[in-house]
């Protein structure tokens, strides 16, 4: 069971900032990585509401989700007038007569806009629509346009991390000096990878963990053990984080500042909770940070204690009680058969027996003519 008592220090590090767009230096891209068993638009929700409450210039390019969805549930923050809606989930570009090219997109949303946040529901989706080059061109205008407003003015999108081809041209700091990056991962799998690699779960994660991540994420890992998973496993596809996860989810978030190279760069692992205090408000709901250690133990791994007959307490020793799939102890018959091999070497301390030999090196060495 986790513990009660936080170890890790502050939640909420880099997540806090955020959230309520307050990050020093400030960030004018944040990526937020979806998927399609453990979806990250929960977060996008998040900051899209945020913001709408808080009374800034929002303008949202709705593209796969209805501007309903996303939306707080007030009529009031739909007819507001610093939000700026562009519904593109009713047209297919090819398919509709009426739908809107990339060009046209992009004036309508620079010819309106002064400040604020840009919010982008599917970046891939839109790529599809038109091609990469255009997309990515619109985004270099948007920024261009952010970075021209005042702060706290961004560009946030989602993204699959499957889409390769915009990921690897938008993440790079040749695209944008700064950067935000949001993953999204169900507790069990953060514990699964714990036990399954013997590393340890920290709030700043260590460079071996933060790797286990990474690749988990480049092979697609939560989507496949997701789809293949049955009643037996502890990872089921859980896209609105309703089902085996508790409404919770671990966030691997990563900062990049402007300058200062491998040392602008944080990292951290949070914690946030759906907070949904009755069914009506279930599309008003936010997300908590909460300490790490409440919702996942941090060492996995480690032998844990039960109580025996007596009351005490003893040790788990085997590899099927600490569920782990290889063996890590003995058997007193295998103890016994390995004290009775004979180490090489060995003597019963009385010392080197014998008399030794010594040679002058000089004197063996015949002089070369």
């Amino acid at each position: 069971m986790p513990s009660s008592r936080s170890t890790t220090g502050d939640s909420g590090n880099l997540l806090s900032g955020i959230l309520d767009n307050t990050q020093i230096p400030h960030q004018s891209l944040c990526v937020i990585n979806d998927s399609v068993s453990f979806s990250g638009l929960n977060v996008f929700k998040d900051i899209l509401r945020r913001g709408i409450r808080r009374g800034e210039e929002i303008t949202l390019i709705s593209i796969l989700h209805p501007p309903e969805l996303l939306l707080p549930n007030d009529s009031s923050s739909n007819s507001s007038s610093k939000l700026n809606i562009i519904d593109l989930s009713s047209s297919i570009n090819g398919y509709d007569d009426n739908a809107e090219n990339i060009e046209s997109i992009k004036e309508k949303i620079l010819s309106t806009y002064n400040s604020g946040q840009i919010f982008i529901d599917a970046l891939d989706i839109l790529s599809e629509d038109y091609s990469i080059s255009k997309v990515l061109s619109l985004i270099r205008s948007l920024l261009t346009s952010i970075k021209n407003a005042k702060a706290p003015s961004r560009l946030v999108l989602s993204l699959p991390s499957t889409s390769t081809k915009i990921h690897s041209s938008i993440i790079p700091p040749s695209f944008n000096s700064t950067l935000t990056l949001i993953n999204s991962f169900q507790p069990k799998l953060i514990e699964h990878l714990s036990k399954s690699y013997l590393s340890p779960i920290t709030t700043i994660p260590t460079p071996n963990f933060w790797m286990i991540l990474e690749n988990s994420i480049k092979r697609n890992l939560q989507n496949d053990l997701s789809f293949k998973s049955d009643s037996t496993l502890p990872f089921e596809f859980d896209p609105n984080w309703d089902i085996k996860s508790d409404k919770s989810a671990i966030l691997q978030i990563l900062v990049r500042k402007p300058t200062g190279g491998i040392k602008g760069i944080s990292r951290s692992l949070e914690a946030v909770k759906l907070n949904t205090t009755t069914e009506q408000q279930i599309e008003n709901q936010s997300l908590d940070i909460i300490p790490l250690d409440s919702l996942i133990d941090l060492n996995p791994f480690s032998k844990p204690l039960s109580n025996n007959d007596i009351g005490g307490e003893k040790q788990i020793n085997t590899h099927s009680e600490l569920n782990l799939p290889f063996n890590l102890s003995l058997t007193d018959d295998q103890k016994n058969k390995r004290a009775q091999v004979p180490l090489p070497y060995a003597h019963e301390g009385e010392g080197a027996s014998g008399d030794l030999i010594w040679e002058d090196e000089e004197e063996t060495d015949d002089e070369e003519i």
